[in-house]
């Protein structure tokens, strides 16, 4: 019988998904090792590297221990291993080389971080199992649900509702299925939506009805069905108020969208015709409009709908222009622009070719990019760019934190 030796290895670097990289002599990846940092060194089996066995040799300076019970079997947090300030300066790193790669080098601002326990809207998993029910995050690259009991990320308003999110599965679930529980914190207690839940009879609506009240829900709906508005699930915007529709959009955490919506208010503070693309239910348009005249762009009809409401009903702001569009297959184009002064852009994962074309080829003084993927961030940078467009700075928005994901918010300034 042959005994496999250990070996040893050195981690090169991090990657963009927050994994733990061994180089080969061209600094090209051979191995990818989760939880690790660089300059560490690992001694692992040769024929597979299992994360619980691998040994440490040698620990970088910048590793603290993880503050969640979870961490390691949740699909969350890739990065709880690591200290703060290694964590900020690698969040920049990233988005500094998508930016070098389109020869772009802005300043940057410093970065915000998002507090502990503040995240308002969350996707669960629940599943019925032989003992019960189980309730959480799906674990990395599998399909097992993993508890958040503990959670370090998640608004303590939500992890109250744990109990009430078990109640719902063990109702809502067969033994085969899994259904997924979307909870958002609202002025007036949770808003909570089900989807892939069973087919609703009386004495399942009986059910959810009571753990409404029970838990004090302000708004529980079902694959697109209300169930019970107990109260009015209002965000707020600046000085507005708004309810949004069933499904929406809003940013993983109040902190992180107040900085944003600061930054770009500040931008477009001498620009008076402003455009908001993707401007979902108002984030950045409703503080605007208390000094600008906005149209607002977005393909969702409900979003946009309680948008328009909320803007008549808030005093002291002008009224904000608003028109339903998919401005990947129609982008405002370069003459629609003619009269804007100032845009702000806040695309999906995907980014915004198509609309950072036509904005590249206006006139408009001064453009705001809000992203969350650092790359399409720099290719639509890029675009912008090639319109004469000078980035003037950049800020890193950590609101996921632990995690590999980065927000992203840039100004640009016409070169007339």
């Amino acid at each position: 019988m042959i005994c496999s030796q250990p070996l040893l290895a050195k981690i090169g670097r991090i990657n963009s998904h927050g994994i733990g990289e061994v180089l080969d002599k061209n600094g090209k990846p051979l191995l990818e090792i989760p939880f690790t940092l660089p300059d560490e060194i690992i001694q692992y089996d040769d024929e597979s590297i299992n994360v619980n066995s691998i040994s440490f040799k040698l620990t970088s300076p910048h590793r603290t221990n993880p503050l969640c019970p979870q961490f390691k079997k949740c699909g969350g947090c890739s990065l709880q291993h690591a200290s703060k300030s290694f964590v900020n300066d690698w969040k920049k790193s990233i988005v500094v080389q998508e930016l070098a790669k389109k020869k772009l080098y802005p300043k940057f601002r410093n970065t915000f971080v998002t507090p502990e326990r503040s995240r308002r809207r969350a996707v669960f998993s629940g599943r019925r199992t032989k003992k019960g029910t189980i309730v959480g995050f799906k674990a990395a690259r599998t399909d097992q649900i993993v508890s958040v009991l503990g959670c370090i990320i998640i608004d303590k308003k939500i992890l109250s509702f744990l109990p009430g999110m078990e109640m719902i599965t063990a109702s809502a679930c067969t033994r085969s299925s899994t259904i997924k529980i979307f909870v958002s914190v609202s002025h007036n207690g949770l808003d909570v939506l089900v989807k892939d839940g069973k087919l609703l009879n009386r004495d399942l609506r009986i059910k959810l009805v009571s753990i409404a009240v029970e838990y004090n829900i302000a708004r529980l709906s079902w694959d697109g069905e209300l169930i019970a508005l107990i109260k009015p699930p209002i965000q707020t915007l600046g000085m507005a108020t708004i309810i949004p529709p069933e499904e929406f959009f809003m940013q993983a955490t109040k902190e992180a969208e107040m900085a944003m919506v600061d930054d770009v208010c500040e931008s477009l503070e001498n620009e008076n015709a402003v455009v908001d693309l993707f401007s979902g239910f108002g984030t950045f348009a409703l503080p605007l409009a208390k000094t600008k005249n906005i149209i607002a762009f977005e393909k969702s009809t409900e979003m946009l709908t309680a948008l328009d409401l909320a803007s008549r009903r808030t005093p002291n702001h002008k009224a904000i222009k608003t028109c339903v569009r998919n401005l990947y297959k129609n982008p405002v184009s370069k003459e629609e622009l003619s009269r804007i002064d100032g845009a702000v852009i806040n695309p999906p994962r995907a980014g915004a070719t198509a609309q950072c074309k036509e904005l590249s080829r206006s006139d408009i003084k001064t453009i705001v990019l809000v992203s969350c993927n650092p790359i399409t961030f720099a290719s639509d940078a890029e675009m912008l760019s090639k319109g004469s467009y000078i980035l003037d700075w950049v800020r890193v928005i950590d609101q996921f934190r632990w995690s590999h994901h980065i927000e992203v918010i840039g100004k640009f300034s016409k070169n007339f």
